[in-house]
């Protein structure tokens, strides 16, 4: 590669992440006369939800899952001769391994197959509103001049400054990953998803845990009923010591870490073997010189508009890098259709809908969001009913042994539209994509009613709720003297 040769692409993407890749690829499809350049400074597809995030923690989840039934096969009638069992670690590494690199190798398989689209292993700043410098490994450059580009460079973990000299030796998600060694003890530093997930899954290998959170609570953005339930788990995990309302103040290394930490006005020390902090995530900006390209950024990430169009006209951002983007993959190729249909067309004809969001928190039981909060609605001046069925209740969970957790409904009162389905459940996750697509498509509670749902499933309970709200509504309609009047009417014609 020569330096600062020069060359053209009718489309650039920066980024080989599921904010990325998708684009790249969709717009090949849909423009087969278009050159494309999609440039990852890995040089590998996949992003932080394959290599560092959601993919590897759910390989291990499940590993977890099955620690976890070992333990109750008595309650299913099956007793083992010895109750004993040894963790292999290292097939659970090699599994992770194995796994990790068929999904981006089949990833990369497929984009090669695209004629028109060009893969560098690289790392790109701006020179200008339509001009990038591309520097590879062997430290050789090439400038690029594009006719659209796409931001979705992804985001980091957040590491607060600390003092003591084991600051700089403490772990992010990104170094659990990368090493894969499992400790005896771990202190983890937050009390969000990040750290819950890790929490309860290294917890269950039989790492002593300390969490330690800020807040009196955790999981800040999640319903408050459902919070505290997986707060009160984390309080009966006898591998878990739960340490709320503090603040780290030093973190020091010799033998192993000691974490000084404030609660109130005490100061109190603790140690463990590692120290990993999952306090938030921040936008990879700072070496793209945005600021060449006339793109409008801060410490929150890039600014868009609803088509995830920036202050450039010919530049787009996507996932993670964005300000105020929900932080998940499938929300990330959500938005790369979006903009790759926006850029087929030459016109932001298709905007993104955050409201019709949804994800998934790996926790024991699980916790599923669709759609809004009754907080939000309420924000937005909307009037809303709560309905909430009781798995306690349910077929499949008594018989599964694992009746706990409820399913909630936020409904409209002005026309019983659901606009958000919350779950918290054991493997809540398999019905998240019919709450997804409840809020997707604005169903109400009489499309619910209407549809039949397989039994004993866990489905079945967003039909039962329907029906248990409309029959409230309906016995509070019957208190009406006009409504009561229709009815004898009726029964007289």
């Amino acid at each position: 590669m020569l330096d600062d040769l020069i060359q053209e692409y009718d489309l650039v993407v920066l980024g080989g992440g599921p904010a990325g890749t998708p684009v790249a690829m969709e717009y090949a499809k849909l423009h087969k006369d278009k050159k494309i350049a999609l440039i990852d400074k890995l040089g590998t597809l996949g992003g932080e939800c394959l290599f560092d995030g959601c993919i590897p923690s759910k390989i291990m989840q499940v590993s977890a899952k099955y620690v976890k039934s070992l333990e109750l096969l008595k309650e299913f009638g099956v007793v083992l001769d010895e109750t004993h069992y040894t963790l292999a670690w290292e097939k659970i590494v090699q599994r992770k391994e194995s796994i990790l690199k068929k999904r981006s190798e089949a990833a990369k398989n497929i984009l090669l197959g695209f004629e028109n689209i060009d893969l560098f292993h690289a790392e790109a700043s701006f020179i200008d509103h339509e001009k990038l410098l591309v520097r590879f490994e062997d430290e050789t450059t090439s400038q690029i001049v594009f006719d659209k580009c796409v931001i979705a460079t992804g985001s980091k973990a957040f590491i607060p400054e600390y003092k003591g000299d084991g600051a700089s030796k403490i772990w992010t998600n990104e170094d659990f990953f990368q090493r894969m060694e499992l400790p005896s003890s771990l202190s983890i530093i937050g009390d969000g998803p990040i750290a819950i997930e890790f929490t309860q899954i290294l917890s269950s290998f039989g790492v002593k845990i300390n969490l330690i959170g800020r807040r009196a609570s955790i999981l800040k953005h999640i319903d408050e009923e459902f919070a505290h339930h997986i707060l009160k788990e984390l309080q009966n995990n006898k591998n878990v010591n739960l340490i709320l309302n503090a603040t780290v103040q030093q973190i020091d290394y010799k033998d192993d870490f000691e974490l000084t930490y404030t609660q109130g006005l005490k100061e109190h020390t603790l140690h463990s073997q590692r120290v990993m902090v999952a306090t938030g995530r921040v936008a990879n900006i700072s070496e793209l010189n945005l600021e060449n390209a006339q793109v409008v950024f801060d410490h929150n990430g890039i600014k868009t508009d609803e088509h995830l169009q920036t202050s450039n006209k010919n530049i787009y951002a996507n996932g993670d890098v964005v300000e105020k983007f929900p932080k998940f993959a499938h929300t990330a190729q959500y938005g790369a259709h979006t903009i790759a249909q926006n850029l087929f067309l030459q016109h932001n004809f298709f905007k993104v809908d955050f409201d019709k969001n949804s994800w998934v928190l790996f926790s024991e039981p699980n916790i599923v969001m669709a759609g809004i909060s009754k907080e939000e609605a309420q924000r937005r001046g909307e009037e809303v009913l709560v309905g909430v069925y009781d798995y306690a209740v349910d077929a499949k969970s008594q018989i599964e042994d694992e009746a706990r957790g409820y399913l909630k409904f936020i409904v409209s009162k002005k026309n019983y539209k659901i606009l958000g389905v919350s779950i918290m459940t054991h493997e809540a996750n398999a019905i998240a994509g019919e709450a997804a697509l409840i809020v997707s498509q604005s169903l109400g509670l009489s499309d619910l009613i209407s549809t039949i749902h397989p039994h004993p499933t866990l489905s079945e309970s967003f039909s039962v709720l329907a029906k248990q709200m409309m029959g409230e509504i309906m016995q509070e309609k019957l208190k009406s003297p006009f409504v009561k009047g229709v009815l004898e009417l009726e029964r007289f014609l």
